[in-house]
């Protein structure tokens, strides 16, 4: 079953007419690149608020891309007809778009391989204070040079 209700309505309703509905859509692939810009430009300066500031927007345009790609899927036999210089254009910002949305995913990619050796420098200076601060059990299993009774441990899952 689909995660979504089927009681959504479409963030995106395109106009009837095949030529206003192709040009709602160019003027939404403008507003999603314009995010991926925006987001790029955080992620390639290190600003993590900025980013985290767009994904409202990002997620709100997204959903319109998408339910205005399907509506056209949905309804391309009506676009047939449309103006040649028109889907000529809008061809353009579609590849104009993709290469955007390869650079973000990139973006995205290195930000995630960030976080990662981040997460791993900070488990391993967890795991050496752990071995150096830790328990350490004599022979006569007495704890050595341990003052706190507080039980300790490192999850690494977090």
């Amino acid at each position: 079953m689909s995660t979504q209700s089927k009681n959504f309505e479409p963030a995106i309703t395109l106009p009837a007419d095949p030529a206003r509905a192709m040009q709602e859509m160019m003027e939404t692939i403008d507003s999603l690149r314009a995010v991926y810009v925006e987001e790029n430009e955080a992620l390639n300066a290190a600003r993590t608020r900025d980013f985290m500031a767009l994904q409202p927007r990002k997620l709100e345009t997204t959903r319109a891309y998408h339910d205005g790609i399907s509506q056209m899927i949905a309804r391309k036999n009506d676009f047939l007809n449309v103006h040649p210089d028109l889907k000529s254009l809008f061809r353009q910002k579609q590849e104009a778009f993709t290469v955007v949305a390869e650079e973000n995913m990139e973006a995205l990619d290195r930000m995630r391989r960030s976080v990662n050796r981040l997460n791993e420098r900070i488990m391993a200076a967890a795991r050496k204070s752990m071995e150096r601060d830790g328990v350490n059990y004599g022979a006569h299993g007495k704890m050595k040079g341990y003052q706190s009774t507080a039980p300790m441990t490192l999850n690494e899952s977090a």
